[in-house]
């Protein structure tokens, strides 16, 4: 006999975050992110290390919800009282004039303000940003810089569409309109001030950042058409005239030195710029970034690996600390599926500091 019961609806894969616009979800863990420990992360004494006031993830261009969510879920699983970022990369912030401009700085926006409700100093000078505040005899608070304060944020960024995205909210959190507003009670600063620098944070780079190939990034605008042969072949003249008119403009006229793929690899290795740069580099000016790790191997088809080394090599020349994981068998931002306990390994790892670095 036919059952009347009816089947209850299958729970989406981002469930458990809450949709501030199409590209920003946020993830508020049940427990406040001050007394957030890892349990599974103890340091050689065997003590539990803080876990981060904030996780970011910057997905891969035109990630799917039930592939993000199986790093959002590992993460909760690491971190069960630290909130997540997650911002989302799609094909139009690429096609689309600008990018992030018009239509895609609106749907960035809402993390602003998420970022402020973790970070109230946001948007300050770097040495009020990531500095300690102590009583000095005369009752009056002084702020001292911390020889090595420990990381706050945690950022895992995937391909070159999440180093896009966390280059993109980079720049928001640099505009004029957001320092002007988060500023408040804050000491008064001139147009040559740097723009504000993350807290101090890790980064994982995974697959990324590659440069302009022009087989590699027609592969990667059209891998969502896979098994669709007619909508390829109605796309695939769209994306080949794409990539033509990158390879001109930035290529051959630019030289391999302008497009936004460029722009992107010079952030994160730029002073002030998306990893955090510091001046030259000597240690002496404030870093937001601690240290940081690429993830990516040879079998990637999308970002070559000789360019994410290149990349990493840059990185360590201007005083980064960096730490380089090459996956052998594993395909474009695939790492993970194919060696989960060494992949989540080294994201425990590079929060916490161990292992070799540069």
């Amino acid at each position: 006999m036919a059952s009347n019961a009816r089947t209850a609806p299958a729970a989406k894969p981002l469930a458990s975050m809450d949709r501030l616009s199409p590209i920003v979800y946020v993830y508020r863990p049940p427990t406040a992110p001050s007394a957030a420990i890892a349990p599974s992360n103890r340091d050689s004494q065997g003590s539990p290390k803080p876990a981060p006031e904030l996780i970011i993830l910057a997905t891969w261009m035109g990630a799917q919800d039930r592939h993000i969510a199986k790093y959002v879920a590992q993460y909760q699983a690491l971190y069960p009282t630290a909130p997540i970022l997650l911002v989302r990369s799609e094909a139009r912030h690429f096609l689309l004039p600008r990018g992030y401009g018009g239509g895609g700085a609106s749907e960035l926006a809402p993390a602003l303000p998420f970022l402020r409700s973790i970070f109230p100093d946001l948007g300050s000078t770097p040495t009020r940003l990531h500095s300690s505040r102590t009583p000095d005899p005369n009752n009056k608070t002084t702020t001292t810089s911390s020889p090595s304060p420990p990381p706050r944020l945690l950022i895992h960024a995937w391909s070159n569409g999440g180093a896009t995205s966390l280059h993109n909210l980079r720049r928001a959190l640099s505009s004029s309109s957001f320092s002007s507003s988060s500023t408040t009670n804050t000491t008064s600063t001139t147009s040559t001030t740097p723009p504000p620098l993350l807290p101090r944070h890790v980064l994982l780079l995974d697959s990324t950042p590659g440069t302009f190939r022009y087989g590699a990034t027609y592969r990667a605008f059209t891998a969502g058409l896979a098994g669709r042969p007619l909508a390829l072949c109605l796309v695939a003249p769209l994306v080949h005239a794409l990539c033509l008119a990158y390879w001109v403009q930035h290529v051959l006229l630019g030289r391999g030195r302008t497009g936004p793929l460029v722009a992107v690899a010079r952030g994160l290795n730029g002073d002030n710029g998306d990893g955090g740069g510091g001046g030259s580099g000597d240690g002496k000016s404030p870093r937001g970034e601690v240290r940081r790790t690429y993830i990516y191997g040879p079998g990637d088809k999308l970002v070559d690996w000789r360019d994410v080394e290149a990349h990493a090599d840059e990185a360590a020349r201007r005083g980064f600390k960096v730490r380089k994981e090459v996956f052998v068998g594993s395909e474009h931002v695939a790492h993970a599926v194919v060696d989960p306990e060494r992949y989540w390994r080294v994201v425990r790892e590079t929060w916490e500091g161990v292992g070799r670095w540069s």
